[in-house]
Order: C-alpha cells, then structure tokens, then sequence
C-alpha cells in the first residue's frame, strides 16, 4: 500500500458565517460585545481567523466569519460554554435572532454574496439538487454572476442545505432576486420554499479586519502595509533558503514563480492571521484608544522587522555563508 493510500484524508477548512442585526442605537455596545467574542474565539484550538463585515447597504446584516481547521474544533467553539456565556451576554443588542450557516471548504471572496438556506424533507434530496441545477443554470445567465455553491447539511452541526451565490454589484444581485425568471422557478418548486436569504458583503476576504471605530474600509493604508512587510519579510527569506537549499541553480523564472505560490499561500492561511492577531491592538482598536497606540504598533512593527533583519544577517553571513 502507498504512502497516499494508507495516509487519512486531511480535514478540510470549515466555516461558519453568522448574520446579525444590532439594535439601533446599540451599534458600539455591539462592537465591543463582538471584540470579546472574537477574542474567545482565538484562545481556541483550530482557530484560523474571523472577520467582521459591516452591512453593505440598507437591506444587509452584519455579517461575522469564523474559520477553523476542521470541523470537529470548529464545532468545539460552537458548542463551547464559554460561546453560550457571550451570546447570553448579548442577546439584548440586537433586534432578531442571529442566523448560523456552516460552509466547508470555504470559497473565495465576492463582492456580493447572498446566503440562501433550506430546510428538505427526507427522501426528497435528489429532486432538490436537480431543481437547484436549474436555478443555477438560470444564474449563469444574468450579468454580474460569480459563482454558485451548494452545501449539502452538516451532521451535528447544521440539518438546512446552504446555497452561496456571488454577483459582481449589489445591482446585479437584486436585478437577479427580483427577477421573473428566478419568481418562475420557486412557482415550480413550491415544496422548497422554506428558505431564508441573507446577504452578506465581501464576508471571505480580507486579511485585515474593519475598523472597531466603525470607519469604512479597514486599518489606514500605512498600517496594512506596515503589518504586510512584518508577514511578508520573514516568509519571503525563509521560502527563498529554502528553495535554494533543495533546488540549487534553479532557474530564475520557476525559484520565483514557485517562492511566490508558497509565500501567497503561507501569508493567506498561516502567517497573516498571526500577524492581525497580534496586532490587533494596533489594526483595530477601540472607539476610547489611548493615542498611544499608534505609536506602540509603529514600534512593535519595527522592532520585529529589525530584529528579523539582524538574525537573518547573523544566520547568512555570520553563522553560516549563505546567499
């Protein structure tokens, strides 16, 4: 037996993103509330990330994404005392009930993105999968179109099948919702139409969280790219040894090709979720921040980067000769 055919299946990523409307006038009560539960979330084992999204338009919740390893610490989280504990804490900020959808293998970012969940009787599985292929097949056909996924339930976690779609603009997704084309298929299938649609924005993508202060966009520009170069420096030397070290001569064009494929993925999934984390002091600090604060993340930012440089000198010049 090969080593591919003995070894397990690796767990795949899993999601789950949570859709909430706070109270009005309840917005930095809610803010705050929601820091501590990310926080909570990280002392976690298998955490990965969360992002807050702030509602696109009028019509949008706010939207708030947990990503975890697998299923089973994603799950542990959920289901998790310490969860129970906040979300008693703040059940009074918000003016309905949240929704909870759980994605695995998460898919990449949208500009616009609606959740759609529904709940399908035993046996009647088959039929709703065909009838879903034609909604999508219609989709395809309307400008703005991203991309379709369906999620089939999660035991013990989730019992709805879940429908992501994305479209290009808000405009295309309500010229596709309220459509008579998209009418026409719930007239035929009149036994699916317990569902729910929320609609999230951009609520899979960035590496840098929205501002706790409420401000549109994310941290200033100087600090993403600041909080980049502390990722990135690190990960750039270390894959660059690396692949010198088991490809020696390698030509130019494939050593860079191949550094850049890694260091994307290494600063998407590992190294850029430390990094926020760390900073999140500095990349998202509270509406009451002591004005210090800049000046703390400017020089933690520093001082890491310095420190970086001088071992890196030390391990390729000092130490060892190494280009």
């Amino acid at each position: 037996m090969s080593a591919s055919e003995s070894a397990p299946p690796r767990p795949a990523p899993a999601t789950v993103v949570v859709t909430q409307q706070p109270r009005a006038g309840r917005e930095a009560e809610f803010r705050r509330w929601q820091a501590a539960v990310d926080d909570a979330a990280a002392g976690f084992p298998g955490f990965l990330g969360a992002e807050v999204t702030p509602p696109g338009d009028v019509r949008s919740e706010w939207s708030v994404v947990y990503r975890f390893d697998d299923t089973t610490h994603l799950k542990r989280w959920l289901d998790s005392a310490t969860r129970r504990e906040l979300l008693a804490r703040g059940a009074g900020f918000f003016a309905r009930p949240a929704t909870q959808h759980v994605l695995i293998d998460e898919p990449g970012g949208a500009a616009v993105t609606a959740v759609v969940s529904h709940s399908v009787a035993a046996g009647r599985e088959s039929e709703f999968i065909a009838w879903q292929d034609r909604v999508t097949e219609v989709e395809r056909t309307f400008r703005g179109f991203r991309g379709s996924e369906l999620h089939r339930p999660i035991p013990g976690l989730q019992d709805d099948w879940t429908i992501i779609y994305s479209f290009a603009t808000t405009e295309d997704l309500d010229r596709w919702l309220e459509s008579p084309q998209r009418q026409a298929l719930l007239a035929e299938a009149p036994d699916f139409h317990d569902f729910e649609v929320h609609r999230i924005a951009n609520p899979y993508g960035s590496w840098f969280p929205p501002s706790e202060t409420g401000a549109e966009g994310g941290p200033a520009s100087w600090k993403t790219a600041l909080s980049v170069l502390v990722g990135l420096y690190p990960t750039v030397v270390i894959l660059t040894l690396a692949i010198d070290e088991i490809w020696p001569g390698a030509p130019l064009w494939i050593s860079l090709l191949i550094g850049n494929i890694l260091s994307v993925s290494l600063l998407t999934w590992v190294v850029m979720p430390i990094v926020t984390r760390a900073l999140r002091f500095w990349l998202r600090p509270s509406p009451h921040r002591d004005p210090r604060t800049d000046l703390l993340g400017l020089a933690c930012s520093v001082g890491f980067l310095t420190f970086a440089a001088v071992l890196f000198y030390l391990v390729t010049r000092v130490w060892w000769t190494l280009p």
